[in-house]
């Protein structure tokens, strides 16, 4: 082998390694987020506390439903349904008829 040869493999070598080495920094730069992505996510988790609750508020909500829950028991125990209303007002009207035909 001459010279020459020799010189242009280890060229070649050099190369592909330096072009290896570059390319695999510059997918590494274009896998990282950029500032305007950053900043984006930052303001995404900012807001994240509107949508979402904190165990304390969902520990209160929890107990205004128990009361609104033993609220709607008491109402069904202890009011007059739909159906016995009419019944009653409609015994009141055939009485209430009754006393005018007399």
């Amino acid at each position: 082998m001459d010279f020459d040869t020799i010189y242009n493999m280890i060229l070649t070598v050099g190369m592909g390694a330096i072009t290896f080495f570059l390319k695999r920094s510059f997918d590494k730069l274009d896998s990282r987020a950029s500032k305007s992505d950053l900043d984006e996510l930052k303001e995404k988790i900012d807001h994240a506390d509107d949508k979402y609750a904190t165990k304390a508020e969902l520990r209160e909500l929890k107990k205004s439903i128990e009361k609104i829950e033993n609220s709607i028991d008491f109402l069904k125990e202890n009011t007059v349904r739909n159906s016995e209303f009419i019944r009653t007002m409609t015994r009141l009207e055939s009485k209430i008829d009754d006393l005018k035909r007399e």
